[in-house]
């Protein structure tokens, strides 16, 4: 349950008041994730970590309810709180350091302190126009657009990164300075390069699912101007993609996008070989990624982090050309996988990933990877601690 929007909005008020009132804690470390909403992302790892910290003390806003009533339960009830409750409020009021992954709206509603430093970890890679960096344009945005855009992005301090290449689109997209970009790597990518492939998680979450040797999560991304075609093919027959699936023991997992409404129900004759993984039944997605053969997909940045455990993808971009939001680099060139548009030619690709997956796309995935991701050493957890250390306890 979240937090009542009246009360958001009067906490919003309060908020203005209070850094001239509460005196700044140089160690106080303060985390949100998904507007708010979340416990998950680069932040969720960061937190886990910072609770141990001998020296900086980390505390987590939520409006959500549930979550911060778990993490009191699990950590402590010092270590977490309601955003717009009074102990939250105080919380960022006396923050040296602010950390989220969606832009400062998510604490919305609040006035964040112009003290505290203000760090954008982000939620994935930039595969995607937005922002400053228009769809299909490269006008600026309008001038009331733009007073939005610098509401939220211009009071950032240091906005994490993978490497110069995407270091580049965030400066453009979100009109950032070279020198706010710190590349020290994602540290929910962390799990993904350190840890081995496990299986039991889908045991878990589904204690009846039938015999499987292969996992294909088919993971497209959101449209705000039309829903997501799910298997847009003119040959599609849901029976005869079951008796596919079945020979090969493979199970197929639908990851909707966070925003976008999705029911199994649509499609039932795939049988019990196709499971919903929607972020109600598995919030982390990187937890999927551990589990994962195959990657579908069209535009999501998921492909790039597929990468990071070698997972090869098939690309369904189905309306490329008219895709709203376009792209801040060439997509057919950085895509290593095949385009499909017909299940014959998506059942081919699975074969031969099936086949032979070391050598699918082998070269273009490798440059692909480098070209993304500077640091594979699977430490930026460590490298983001160490610049909250350089940040905070120098100036302490």
């Amino acid at each position: 349950m979240k937090t009542a929007y009246l009360l958001q909005w009067a906490a919003g008020l309060y908020s203005i008041l209070l850094p001239s009132l509460i005196k700044q804690n140089p160690r106080k470390i303060v985390l949100t994730s998904f507007h708010g909403d979340g416990y998950r992302g680069n932040t969720k790892i960061l937190f886990e970590k910072l609770v141990n910290h001998p020296e900086l003390q980390a505390v987590w806003l939520s409006r959500n309810k549930s979550i911060v009533n778990e993490l009191k339960k699990s950590y402590g009830e010092k270590y977490a709180a309601l955003t717009h409750s009074s102990h939250g409020l105080k919380e960022i009021a006396s923050a040296s350091v602010l950390l989220f992954t969606h832009g400062t709206s998510d604490f919305p509603f609040v006035k964040l302190p112009r003290r505290a430093f203000k760090i954008q970890t982000y939620h994935g890679l930039p595969t995607k126009r937005g922002e400053y960096m228009r769809p299909k344009s490269d006008k600026r945005p309008g001038y009331f657009h733009r007073l939005i855009l610098n509401y939220r992005f211009s009071s950032i301090n240091c906005f994490l990164s993978t490497s110069p290449f995407v270091s580049d689109i965030f400066s453009k997209r979100f009109n950032l300075p070279d020198e706010v970009l710190a590349e020290t790597g994602f540290p929910a990518y962390d799990l993904l390069i350190n840890s081995k492939s496990n299986k039991s998680l889908i045991r878990k979450l589904w204690p009846d699912v039938p015999e499987f040797e292969i996992v294909i999560l088919y993971s497209p991304t959101f449209r705000k101007l039309s829903n997501t075609r799910w298997f847009p093919f003119d040959d599609f027959e849901q029976k005869k993609f079951r008796a596919f699936l079945e020979k090969k023991k493979a199970l197929l997992l639908f990851r909707a996008h966070p925003n976008e409404n999705f029911s199994l129900d649509n499609f039932t004759e795939l049988g019990p070989r196709c499971l919903n993984a929607g972020q109600n039944h598995v919030e982390d997605i990187y937890e999927l990624l551990l589990t994962t053969d195959v990657i579908l997909t069209d535009y999501s940045s998921i492909y790039l982090e597929g990468l990071l455990r070698d997972i090869p993808s098939i690309f369904i971009p189905y309306d490329f050309e008219t895709y709203e939001r376009g792209f801040p680099f060439d997509y057919k060139k950085l895509t290593p996988g095949d385009k499909v548009d017909s299940l014959a030619e998506l059942m081919n690709a699975l074969q031969v990933i099936f086949s032979d997956k070391e050598n699918y796309y082998q070269k273009e995935r490798a440059q692909v990877k480098d070209l993304f991701f500077a640091d594979k050493s699977g430490r930026a957890t460590d490298n983001v601690i160490n610049l909250l250390e350089n940040t905070v306890l120098k100036k302490s």
